[in-house]
């Protein structure tokens, strides 16, 4: 009869803490160490933990400080960010120098709406080599058929059409923009 006491006694407990869990969790408003609030909608992320090349990255891989984004061994990844899609952007920023053989030979180019997203991954990211160029809206809507800009949503989504003309290629020769009677899309040289 011992056992059915306890049980009772431990099912209880259990009963309690499903009542009282909503309560026990965490708002908006507390932030663990190393927490960073991501702009108006109050996303926290945490700092990204220090990243590091593999032995076998090569010569030219060197450890970021260096390199500048003309380097040929980098491998450049543009990506749009906004408040929108802010928290998938960072956790593709992270899946990609998480799972890299050489984190350090990635240059990633952010196409951002507001300035201050740059800080923010700048303060998520601190190792991360980066270039935030912010994006006109006004001329991202003149690349975009009119057609199609009656149903825009978010501009940004478009963005990734015009990678090629939105980013100056003078650095990166091989990205070059088709003439403008073709369709507009970055092709590899």
């Amino acid at each position: 009869m011992l056992w059915v006491a306890r049980l009772s006694g431990f099912l209880s407990a259990s009963m309690v803490v499903v009542v009282l869990s909503p309560s026990l969790q965490f708002d908006g408003s507390v932030r663990f160490p190393g927490q960073i609030a991501g702009g108006a909608r109050g996303v926290a992320f945490r700092r990204a933990p220090p990243f590091c090349n593999a032995a076998d990255c090569g010569a030219g891989a060197d450890n970021g400080t260096t390199a500048n984004v003309c380097d040929p061994w980098l491998v450049h990844i543009a990506i749009t960010l906004d408040e929108e899609y802010l928290r998938g952007s960072v956790a593709a920023v992270h899946s990609v120098v998480q799972h890299a053989r050489c984190p350090e030979s990635v240059f990633f180019h952010f196409l951002v709406s507001d300035p201050g997203l740059g800080d923010l991954v700048r303060a998520v990211f601190p190792q991360l080599r980066f270039k935030a160029c912010y994006l006109d809206l006004g001329r991202l809507r003149e690349l975009i058929s009119t057609s199609v800009q009656q149903a825009l949503e978010q501009p940004l989504n478009y963005a990734r059409n015009y990678l090629a003309e939105l980013l100056a290629p003078r650095h990166l020769p091989r990205l070059r923009p088709r003439p403008r009677g073709r369709r507009r899309q970055a092709v590899a040289h």
